[in-house]
């Protein structure tokens, strides 16, 4: 707490959004939705919409279109919400996946195939990613071999790879 990684990530989401390369997405924990696009507002002008089902609920009863896949606010999102949609976040061009608390996802390469973890990394495989965590990895290298296979799955090879070369 009090690192400033999210002012530093709004720092690289604003150089994303003025380069107009503008569909971002901001995975976070439900309790900080609200937090993140306050910040993203007050301190930097950005626009952003929360997503959740009773939000696009909403916005298709007013005939509105869904802002999923468009460019004109930030997509924020929680983990569980985000693993549900899969499906519909796989078809979209992302310039940038931002995870906040990323840790959540630092036991991906022993998860089960349909836990959120495996189904976020599938869903968003090759789109450039930004992971925010203040949460030590135990002295664990294995969590590390995690965290960085949400971004790169062949950087450090396979499991066993990974295991032989750093101990593991």
């Amino acid at each position: 707490v009090g690192l400033g990684k999210t002012i530093e990530a709004a720092l690289v989401i604003s150089q994303r959004w003025w380069e107009r390369e503008r569909r971002i997405l901001l995975i976070v924990p439900a309790s900080l939705r609200k937090q993140w696009a306050a910040e993203l507002h007050e301190k930097f002008s950005l626009p952003s919409v929360i997503l959740d089902a009773k939000r696009i609920k909403d916005i298709k009863k007013e005939g509105r279109p869904n802002p999923l896949g468009r460019d004109d606010a930030i997509i924020i999102m929680s983990y569980e919400y985000a693993a549900r949609l899969s499906d519909t976040l796989r078809q979209i061009a992302w310039n940038l996946v931002v995870f906040d608390e990323a840790h959540k996802l630092r036991n991906v390469y022993k998860a089960a195939e349909n836990s959120r973890a495996s189904v976020l990394r599938k869903a968003l495989a090759g789109r450039q990613k930004l992971l925010l965590t203040a949460t030590p990895l135990q002295n664990n290298l294995m969590e590390l071999f995690g965290l960085v296979s949400v971004i790169d799955e062949t950087y450090f090879g396979s499991e066993q790879a990974f295991r032989s070369e750093f101990g593991g």
